[in-house]
């Protein structure tokens, strides 16, 4: 519930004297009556402005309809057929071209959450994300598990792959997507503070095990649904697949965006 305004003394020591006025013994009641209906008229709540941040959260991040930055999201609330990709990468340089080409042929962008390691080995590709419309996220400077790192540490993996992603390709990453998947309250936290949202994922192709491009066309479309978050990684099974499934998704009436996209068009809870 939000924090209740303070009412001036001077309104109370107004009310308070026009209930006294009323005077007289037989009266004495109704002038209880009016000062209780003020007291309820001037205790009601208001609310602060509809930009306040909760404590702890940078100003500067973006807010959501219905999430929490200091929670990871693996789904988000929208209405229609929205389904966020979220491509990880540290290796797989062989095929993020060809991904690429695939994605412009239908008009379609994602999320790349590269390392900086891998940034800065591989600046022409993430030059080539950015021209082709995708988004960039944050998947650390290296692929170090996170949940071994202190939480100087975690933050300086962070924002060392943040600055090198804003120098490479002038792009200030807001979501973050934890290497190997490991996330805990505590992750998630840290991220917020350097102004990240903590992105997993609802469908996880598990295509980094290589498994037949069917394999993984039928984990997506047999788990797809609105606000879902698809996992995948640079590899060849996933290049094979990636057109299959998103001609599928395209032709039953989905929409594939980048995950900050998904974010934005977060619905207002109901509950």
């Amino acid at each position: 519930m939000p924090p209740k305004e303070r009412v001036p003394w001077g309104r109370w020591r107004l009310v308070w004297f026009q209930a006294v006025r009323v005077g007289g013994l037989r009266r004495w009641t109704g002038g209880v009556y009016l000062l209780l209906a003020a007291v309820l008229f001037l205790a009601r709540d208001v609310p602060y402005g509809a930009g306040a941040m909760p404590a702890g959260v940078p100003a500067a991040a973006p807010a959501v309809l219905g999430l929490d930055q200091r929670k990871p999201v693996y789904a988000v609330p929208v209405d229609g057929r929205l389904v966020g990709f979220a491509v990880n990468v540290d290796w797989g340089d062989e095929y993020v071209p060809g991904m690429l080409a695939v994605l412009a042929e239908r008009g379609v962008q994602v999320t790349f959450f590269p390392t900086g390691r891998w940034a800065a080995r591989r600046p022409d590709l993430i030059q080539a994300m950015v021209a082709g419309g995708h988004e960039l996220g944050n998947h650390g400077d290296r692929h170090d598990h996170p949940t071994a790192l202190g939480d100087d540490q975690l933050a300086e993996l962070i924002r060392r792959g943040q600055e090198r992603l804003e120098t490479i390709a002038g792009v200030r990453t807001s979501l973050f997507a934890p290497p190997y998947g490991e996330v805990d309250p505590r992750i998630a936290r840290v991220a917020a503070e350097t102004g990240h949202w903590t992105i997993m994922w609802t469908v996880d192709t598990v295509d980094w095990r290589r498994p037949p491009p069917e394999t993984i066309v039928q984990r997506v479309l047999s788990r797809v649904q609105p606000g879902a978050i698809v996992l995948m990684h640079p590899t060849e099974p996933t290049l094979a697949a990636l057109p299959i499934i998103l001609d599928r998704l395209l032709a039953d009436g989905w929409r594939v965006i980048p995950v900050g996209r998904l974010l934005a068009a977060a619905r207002t809870p109901t509950h």
